[in-house]
């Protein structure tokens, strides 16, 4: 169980992903709350802000820039964004998506999740994942719900789920979103 704020079973490592970098900085207050706890983040940006309306390019029939090398491309390397609340280091992971996320993009959320994860996480891996969201659910965030359960059901982790304020907050620090349950991680198995 974690409870934000005492020290009962704090997560060692979080995997946590945001639908967009908007998304994640409306939800910076809870995620730095969480990531406070933890002695290290990684943080998985779906898709750019705005998306285009429709996948117009299958990942399979996409063709590099000429002349780009994509093993020499720095925007490629995780950055590390620092939170303010303790100053814990967050590796953010784009996964460059610049459409509307269908669910025909739920194995690449998988394949990127599982990457992050890694081979054989530790008993103090924790995913992070957005709530539900309304009773009209956001295909988007459903999508990415999914993948973060396959992920965690595969490897047996727990999920915590968060929930970002509606409309962007500029400057929001600690203190804003909200865990939906900050006293139950799941373990989805």
């Amino acid at each position: 169980m974690i409870v934000v704020g005492q020290d009962v079973a704090r997560p060692r490592r979080l995997v946590a992903v945001a639908l967009t970098e908007t998304e994640s900085a409306r939800a910076g207050g809870v995620l730095a709350e969480l990531s406070g706890g933890a002695g290290e983040t990684d943080l998985l940006v779906v898709r750019t802000d705005p998306a285009g309306p429709l996948r117009l390019v299958e990942p399979a029939d996409a063709e590099d820039y000429p002349g780009d090398d994509p093993a020499s491309d720095p925007g490629d390397a995780p950055v590390a964004m620092p939170v303010d609340r303790d100053r814990v280091p967050v590796r953010l992971h784009r996964l460059g998506l610049r459409w509307t996320v269908r669910e025909a993009d739920e194995p690449d959320l998988v394949a990127a999740l599982s990457e992050l994860v890694g081979f054989d996480p530790d008993d103090g891996t924790y995913c992070v994942a957005p709530a539900s969201t309304a009773p009209a659910a956001d295909p988007e965030i459903e999508v990415v719900r999914r993948a973060v359960r396959r992920v965690a059901r595969v490897y047996g982790l727990p999920v915590l789920p968060y929930r970002a304020p509606l409309g962007p907050r500029p400057g929001a620090g600690p203190g804003h979103g909200t865990l939906t349950d900050p006293g139950a991680a799941r373990a989805i198995g």
